[in-house]
């Protein structure tokens, strides 16, 4: 049965007298122009670089989308993120583990990040161009340091100097969301270092026992239902996790929540805001921030739907995965093809829409007499 949250939450339940689903609405931060975050110089030259690479391999390798923007998805992430992927492509940094938080860690690739290089046969698949452009953005984002916007942005947010912001996040509890373990936590080590969250624990929920909280600038790990009950008794008001291992995990007494990095598959985001906006949530309204960097892959979708994002949602009751290709398109420079895939999903009709558009209330107690054993036995025994 399928419904959508606006309905259940515009509709009273005749048998209760109390809508079916409790509002909670959502306040979005950073969603015009201004929010869109501005990179150093040395960055945003190794970003451009990182649209140089990913065209070079577009023009050579005829498929595998997600191969040829891999880069740009974790440099839309972090620049954190972006570096260590451009050095195990290279094969600099052979020892790292392979990211099993990451949102991306099944998709198949030529080359696969994270795998120790067994000599130079293992670049085959990249040219000596592409190779070239990985060392100039390499070298670029080696030079641009620990600068990264996104970190000031959101130590802005959690403390209430952010532009646009009244007040301290931290004090209405926050979860902050990466598709990539490297992101968090480097997030979480540099957060640490701050003396704005000294006597603070940050906790960070990710996979392969990997979680566990920073106290007093020093990371230990823990069980990740450790965290889940300090954060339901009150005791933990901070949270990095990752798409990944966060499936489930209901975090009500939390109200805000930051977007470190915006997926390309849209059904991520509504599952993030799911972790807050549920039944339980003490707060009739959460706040959500959705940081990217300006004149990046994510700054300019968001600039081609932007006006129409509500018209899909309204269509759909969620932003639906279909749209994951538009990132791409964007990616390779091909917004006229990412604004016809817009068109079609906005001239399809949910079909689901008129069959599920009444909510009845079911009497379950019921469902004994209507599911007895001998029913059922009778039911099976009968021919196919």
């Amino acid at each position: 049965m399928r419904h959508t949250r606006a309905y259940l939450e515009a509709t009273i339940n005749p048998a209760t007298g109390s809508y079916f689903l409790p509002k909670v609405t959502v306040k979005l931060f950073g969603e015009d122009h201004e929010g869109a975050l501005v990179l150093g110089s040395y960055l945003r030259e190794a970003y451009v670089e990182a649209e140089e690479f990913s065209q070079l391999l577009a023009q050579r390798v005829k498929g595998a989308g997600f191969f040829k923007t891999l880069l740009l998805r974790r440099l839309g992430s972090s620049m954190e993120a972006g570096r260590r992927t451009v050095a195990k492509l290279l094969g600099e940094e052979p020892d790292a583990p392979d990211d099993e938080d990451d949102d991306d860690a099944d998709d198949e690739a030529p080359v696969q990040v994270g795998r120790p290089p067994q000599g130079a046969s293992d670049f085959k698949n990249f040219t000596d161009k592409e190779i070239d452009s990985l060392r100039r953005c390499l070298n670029l984002l080696k030079q641009g340091g620990n600068n990264d916007p996104k970190l000031e942005a959101l130590i802005g947010y959690l403390l209430g100097t952010q532009a646009g912001v009244s007040e301290s996040w931290l004090e209405r509890g926050c979860i902050l969301f990466s598709q990539y373990y490297d992101t968090v936590r480097w997030t979480g080590d540099e957060m640490a270092k701050r003396p704005e969250f000294a006597g603070m624990d940050i906790g960070l929920y990710a996979g392969s026992n990997r979680s566990g909280f920073w106290r007093d600038g020093r990371f230990q790990r823990c069980d990740r239902n450790v965290l889940k009950k300090r954060v339901r008794e009150g005791d933990l008001k901070l949270l990095l996790g990752t798409d990944a291992a966060s499936e489930g995990l209901n975090l009500q007494r939390l109200g805000t929540l930051i977007n470190i990095d915006l997926p390309w598959n849209p059904t991520r985001l509504e599952q993030r805001k799911g972790r807050i906006q549920r039944i339980g949530q003490a707060r009739s309204e959460i706040w959500i921030a959705n940081l990217r960097y300006r004149d990046s892959v994510e700054d300019r979708v968001h600039q081609v739907l932007a006006d129409r994002l509500e018209a899909i949602h309204g269509l759909f009751g969620q932003i639906p995965d279909t749209l994951e290709d538009v990132w791409v398109q964007v990616a390779l420079n091909d917004e006229a093809a990412a604004n016809q895939l817009i068109d079609r999903t906005t001239a399809t009709r949910n079909p689901f829409d008129a069959k599920y558009s009444k909510v009845e209330d079911a009497d379950w107690e019921t469902c004994a007499t209507v599911l007895n054993g001998l029913s059922m036995r009778e039911m099976l025994a009968k021919g196919w």
